[in-house]
Order: C-alpha cells, then sequence, then structure tokens
C-alpha cells in the first residue's frame, strides 16, 4: 500500500441535491443519503486525483531535461501523463516594490489573453529561512524570472528561485500564497488535449522524455503553429501527472466486518490504466487511437475490483479540451479536491431518488478526514 494513501470513513458521491438544515451548501458532488433499506452492508469507492509532479514542461525543454538527475527523480514519480498544445506564454510590464517585495509583472499568451499579478520575494523559502537582511537581484527575461543571491561577500551570486510562465500558473492554480492576482489563471491555463497515455511498464520519463515517443513525434511534425512565428516545439507541452487514489469503504450496524475488509492496498497500475481510459473516452483526444467505447468495462482496469463507485479529477487550476468538451481541474490549497474540478465516474450503483423516512446525512466539505453528521 502506498504511504499517501488517503483513507476516511465516510459517504460516498451520488448525483442528487439535497437540502441542509445548516449554513453549509450541499453539493451534488459530496452528498449521500444512507438508510438501512437501500444500502448494501458494505460500499468501496475510490475517488483519485491527477497530481503534476512539475509544472507543464515545453517540448522545447527536453532536451535539456533527459540525462538531468534531478529532473529525472522528480519525472520516474509519473506514470500518466498527457500532451496539450497552447500558444507560447511570456512575461512582460515588470516592476519590483521594495516596500512591499512584491514583483509585478503580465503574464501573455501569444495572440491571447493577458493578466497580471506578482510573486511575493520575501516570502519565498530562501528568505523566509533566512536569519537578517541580504542583498538579491532580480533578473528577468520574457520567458524566465531569477533571484540570485551570493553566500557570502565576495562570493559569485547564484540563481534561488526561478519561475517560467508555466510554473507560476500551477502555482496560481494552487492557491499558493506567494502569488498574488492573475485571476484569469484558469483560461490562460487551458490546453487543446492532443494526447492521453500511461507508462505500463516502468515510469513516465522513461516513456515520453528518454524514448522517440510515437504520438509525441507525430504531434510535432503535423500540429500547425498557434501563433505566427511560433516554433512548434515551443507550443506543446509535457505533463507528467501521478494518480493519487482516496479510497473509501462504508459499513452499516448489518455489516460483517472480515479481517480482509481493513485492507486498503490498490494496485497503481490497474488504476493508471483505468485513469487513462477514463480520460480517453470522454474527451478522445485526435492523437490517441484506441479510444475505449467500451469504458469502464475493460480486462485492464477498475471495472469488476469489487467497487461500487470510482471517480477521478484533475487537481491542478487548469483546463483540457478537445473537440468533444473540456475538463477543467481544481484544488485546495492544502488539499488536492476541490468542488470547482470536473469530476469523470468509472462506476457507480446508487438509488434513482432520495429515501423516504429516516436517514442519517453523511457530508465532507472536502472528502477530508472531517465528517460532519446531521440527524434528521
Amino acid at each position: 500500500m502506498q504511504s499517501n494513501t488517503h483513507k476516511v470513513w465516510v459517504g460516498i458521491q451520488c448525483k442528487f441535491r439535497v437540502r441542509v438544515p445548516c449554513n453549509l451548501t450541499a453539493t451534488p458532488k459530496r452528498v449521500c443519503y444512507f438508510t438501512k433499506r437501500i444500502m448494501p452492508a458494505q460500499q468501496n469507492t475510490q475517488s483519485a486525483t491527477l497530481d503534476l509532479v512539475c509544472f507543464p514542461i515545453a517540448n522545447s525543454l527536453v532536451s535539456r531535461i533527459v540525462g538531468n538527475s534531478h529532473a529525472e527523480s522528480i519525472l520516474r514519480d509519473s506514470d500518466f501523463y498527457m500532451i496539450g498544445g497552447r500558444a507560447q506564454a511570456s512575461f512582460d510590464d515588470f516592476d519590483f516594490d521594495k516596500d512591499t517585495g512584491l514583483l509585478h509583472f503580465s503574464i501573455q499568451i501569444a495572440g491571447g489573453r493577458r493578466d497580471s499579478g506578482a510573486i511575493e520575494i520575501l516570502e519565498l523559502p530562501p528568505f523566509r529561512e533566512m536569519e537578517g537582511g541580504r542583498e538579491f537581484e532580480i533578473r528577468t527575461t520574457d520567458f524566465r524570472i531569477e533571484i540570485l543571491m551570493a553566500e557570502g561577500e565576495g562570493r559569485e551570486a547564484r540563481a534561488v528561485s526561478a519561475f517560467i510562465p508555466e510554473d507560476v500558473l500551477m502555482r496560481r492554480g494552487r492557491k499558493e500564497k506567494i502569488i498574488h492576482g492573475f485571476d484569469a489563471y484558469l483560461e490562460l491555463a487551458t490546453y487543446d488535449l492532443l494526447y492521453v497515455g500511461i507508462a505500463k511498464v516502468g515510469d513516465t520519463y522513461d516513456r515520453l522524455f528518454a524514448s522517440a515517443h510515437r504520438a509525441r513525434m507525430d504531434i510535432l511534425s503535423d500540429e500547425p503553429q498557434r501563433f505566427p512565428g511560433a516554433r512548434v516545439s515551443d507550443e506543446i507541452y509535457l505533463f507528467a501527472f501521478k494518480v493519487e487514489p482516496l479510497l473509501v469503504r462504508i459499513f452499516t450496524q448489518d455489516s460483517e466486518i472480515e479481517p480482509g475488509d481493513m485492507d486498503m492496498s490498490y494496485d497503481p497500475k490497474r488504476l493508471v490504466a483505468d485513469a487513462e481510459k477514463a480520460m480517453v473516452s470522454l474527451l478522445k483526444p485526435s492523437y490517441n487511437r484506441s479510444l475505449y467505447p467500451n469504458y469502464p468495462k475493460g480486462r485492464d482496469g477498475l471495472y469488476k475490483t469489487g467497487l461500487t463507485a470510482y471517480t477521478y479529477s484533475i487537481s491542478e487550476g487548469m483546463a483540457f479540451r478537445t473537440a468533444y468538451g473540456t475538463i477543467k481541474g481544481g484544488r485546495q490549497r492544502h488539499f488536492t479536491m476541490s468542488n470547482d474540478a470536473d469530476f469523470m465516474q468509472g462506476s457507480i450503483s446508487l438509488p434513482s431518488k432520495r429515501p423516504r423516512g429516516r436517514s442519517l446525512l453523511h457530508r465532507t466539505r472536502t472528502a477530508s478526514r472531517c465528517v460532519r453528521c446531521i440527524n434528521k
């Protein structure tokens, strides 16, 4: 069992809206009624999030990543990946406020939306951990921000923090405190979804970066420019995700709990395979050859594995679109699930109508360990 798996003994997701006698707003994603008459003795559910292990990487940067041991170690934590397209983003309008420590600037999508915000420089880790003051230097280009600092008098300054547009937008989508403004981050971080894939053996680094990936090569050769004069390699982005499950097991007063019922382990590769099928069958990216029309049925996914319901969501403040629709991600600052995100549903077995009579309403605000129970 993976150590970062969350365990909660709470309600599962339903499609119906109910009235809650409190100041919390009930939503279809987080509410369920349970009664002895309609609920089986045991419910096994899973809601997984797709979490980026690093910011989106432009294809033009792949040559710098291959062979970089630090980047490689990060990317090896992923085995689910996507390839997307969007016109290149750049920085502009820099202005540093010495009184507040805010570096103000704009992000411009070539030929598209523009928005402004700031980075709180003095709240970056190198400064939070510093005792006393120290001089630092800010270097900016159209595509990079660097914060440099010398470790001692007479020593050469080195970069202690660096940002590119995709990094800033990802941090804003994660609601990090150091990023101010950029309220249009979701629009700035909307990509054309071109391909979804997984590493059945190995990881994303081996499958997508270190080898000549067929779909990536096809995309680079076939995709048109999104802005006149741009290099296609600068407009194609690679997304390395880790699929993190939230496992939920529910028992009633009639349940007979066996020792094996407490086993919350799972097969990571089977989970990743099912997540790929869910995304591809829903959005049908143009460079995926297999579109899995029979999903959720399949031999290597979660179908008929004993789960009553399973869902997926993207836990990042970005969106992916194809000719078949758009899926939007979202998250809380300290938790990877959010009602702002769209949920992809694999399988579910629930009553179609609200049950009558006495029942117990289980509610979580963000599907966390904190559960609010209300007797009606």
